[in-house]
């Protein structure tokens, strides 16, 4: 991995309405109508009444660079969610509502990692950053791989399909990683890509 990059994770889970469940972008289970009612239900009741952005009890120590959590149901009247600013590092100071949301959530993704097979489409995002000092030598950049163009200083991200999406699938390990590669004039650009959601 590259020095200071994080790659870009996609949701830990999206389940759609016609039962398809996918974790991580990487695995996917169908489950029954029963099974989605009844988690659509469960769900929405431990939303309900919660703000767009919750906040842990007072007193409780802030936790600057981690990730927010992100909850949402919709059970017909359009997606709610819920935003959990550092939930991972201080769930007990949470409403227990939405601390049981969330492992509803967590105990269904490892459901679908480990009872679910591979997810893949033809749709990829790849995502592009310039590394100025890179750790390792620099592989170079594999024939065919696009690179995005830069949509903030110094990286870039792309949506891609068919023919060049099957090219970062086969050339780009995907793997969560950054992977650092020297460009024909020189430079050196760390890629990371994942399978894009139906939705998405």
């Amino acid at each position: 991995m590259a020095p200071g990059l994080a790659a870009a994770r996609p949701p830990m889970l999206v389940v759609y309405a016609d039962g398809r469940v996918i974790a991580d972008a990487a695995h996917e289970l169908h489950l029954p109508p029963t099974e989605i009612k009844a988690l659509v239900e469960a769900l929405d009741h431990d939303l309900a009444g919660q703000p767009a952005t919750a906040s842990p009890q007072p007193g409780s120590p802030r936790i600057y660079d981690a990730p927010t959590t992100v909850l949402g149901v919709d059970s017909g009247g359009g997606m709610r969610e819920v935003h959990l600013p550092y939930l991972e590092h201080g769930a007990a100071r949470y409403d227990a509502a939405l601390v049981t949301a969330r492992d509803r959530l967590v105990h269904l993704a490892d459901r679908v990692a480990a009872q679910g097979r591979n997810y893949s489409t033809d749709r990829v995002r790849l995502s592009a950053e310039q590394v100025t000092a890179p750790a390792t030598t620099a592989r170079p950049l594999p024939e065919g791989v696009p690179l995005p163009p830069e949509t903030q200083a110094h990286s870039g991200r792309k949506d891609y399909k068919g023919n060049k999406a099957h090219t970062i699938a086969r050339l780009i390990p995907r793997d969560g990683s950054w992977h650092v590669y020297r460009t024909s004039t020189g430079e050196h650009i760390a890629l990371s890509w994942r399978y894009l959601l139906p939705h998405e």
